[in-house]
């Protein structure tokens, strides 16, 4: 058994599901159109830096969103995956305050020790371009250049106390690879009435392939070259809105949906676009409000004393951006990817709305949740 195995990890991809779930109906709220992207992981293992030093009702608040007994197989997990040698994740969390509030050398230790990362104070009031940039600086650097421009100009004010930033960032590699010469302009139907043009990949494998009923539509899981991490494409039936489907999607259907029983594996030639996704950096303050987790903003409510000394201070901001890559292997990987032929393939084609998850596939722990209106 490895060490992402057990209850523990169990107990984990349960509530790392129900947390996605949650913010995820919030954000489509806000933007219903627009492609969505965000990794329930990474936003959990940001919280519990605040999670480790508040008390009272922001700490059992927090805990609402993530049960304290996990945040330490979330670490696990995470550096498990990051340490994937194809499928690239990279991964940049920080907690940032008012150089007038200096954090308690205590907290400082615990989270060094715990996340191996170092909060730190910046001068909002009087130097926040520099603040910005250095926030900035640091995340492209933790997630090796693919995450640049976290925080906008716009991003933060004078008025600071404790922002926190999270940046994840993907690029898969498949146990199939996308061939370059087979890509081709095909078109991607965005609604009833509009199609667009778009660079859409092929390839052929034995993959896995479910049906669903309610509602209508078909699942295919991707593997990664290494079996560690897949994509599972939720496609919905034509005549099916991705709105419907999202509504009515929950952890329990997600696992019913990708089981051996209803997974086959199944000769397929599959067509999927070109994907680059960015998440919009995106203030998650008011989503987790929403959820129950007031107190922690709310400067006369919050209590952070496990982290900086004396109390009137609450988190201002929790930034979180995601960015995505899905495309042919034109990389190191190609001679590590299998390339066959198929005899009477099941075609999946994804020319229209659809969702995705990144899965850890021991765990079945959702790495990343998209929804792709518009490639």
């Amino acid at each position: 058994m490895s060490k992402t195995s057990g209850k523990g990890m169990d107990s984990l991809s349960v509530a790392n599901a129900q947390f996605c779930f949650d913010v995820f109906k919030e954000v489509s709220c806000d933007h219903t159109i627009e492609n969505v992207l965000l990794s329930p992981l990474s936003i959990l293992s940001a919280l519990a830096l605040v999670l480790f030093g508040a008390r009272g009702n922001s700490a059992s608040q927090i805990e609402k969103c993530e049960d304290t007994a996990v945040h330490l197989l979330i670490q696990a997990l995470l550096s498990e995956i990051s340490k994937s040698s194809h499928s690239q994740v990279h991964i940049a969390s920080g907690l940032f305050a008012e150089k007038a509030h200096p954090f308690l050398p205590k907290y400082l230790d615990c989270i060094k020790l715990l996340c191996k990362l170092r909060p730190e104070n910046l001068d909002f009031r009087t130097h926040l371009e520099e603040a910005r940039m250095q926030i900035n600086a640091q995340t492209e650097n933790k997630t090796k250049g693919e995450v640049k421009e976290l925080l906008f100009p716009s991003s933060l004010t004078s008025s600071e106390q404790l922002v926190l930033v999270n940046a994840i960032s993907f690029r898969g590699a498949w146990k199939y690879a996308f061939q370059k010469d087979q890509t081709m302009a095909m078109a991607f139907r965005l609604d009833e009435s509009q199609s667009k043009s778009v660079q859409m990949m092929r390839l052929q494998g034995h993959l896995k392939l479910g049906s669903i009923t309610k509602p209508p539509g078909q699942v295919l899981e991707l593997p990664d070259v290494e079996d560690h991490l897949s994509m599972v494409i939720i496609l919905p039936s034509k005549d099916v809105g991705l709105g419907q489907v999202t509504k009515e999607i929950t952890h329990e259907k997600l696992n019913n949906w990708i089981s051996s029983g209803n997974m086959k594996d199944t000769a397929v030639v599959l067509y999927l676009p070109q994907l680059r996704l960015e998440g919009f950096p995106e203030d998650l303050a008011a989503v987790l409000a929403a959820l129950g987790m007031v107190d922690v903003f709310d400067r006369s409510r919050a209590n952070l004393s496990g982290i900086i000394a004396g109390g009137g201070l609450g988190v201002s901001k929790i930034i979180h951006k995601a960015m995505l890559e899905v495309n042919e292997s034109g990389s190191e990987f190609t001679l590590t990817n299998q390339t066959i032929k198929v005899e009477n393939p099941e075609i999946f084609n994804v020319d229209h709305p659809f969702l995705f998850f990144i899965l850890h596939k021991e765990t079945k722990t959702i790495l990343f949740y998209g929804r792709v209106s518009n490639p």
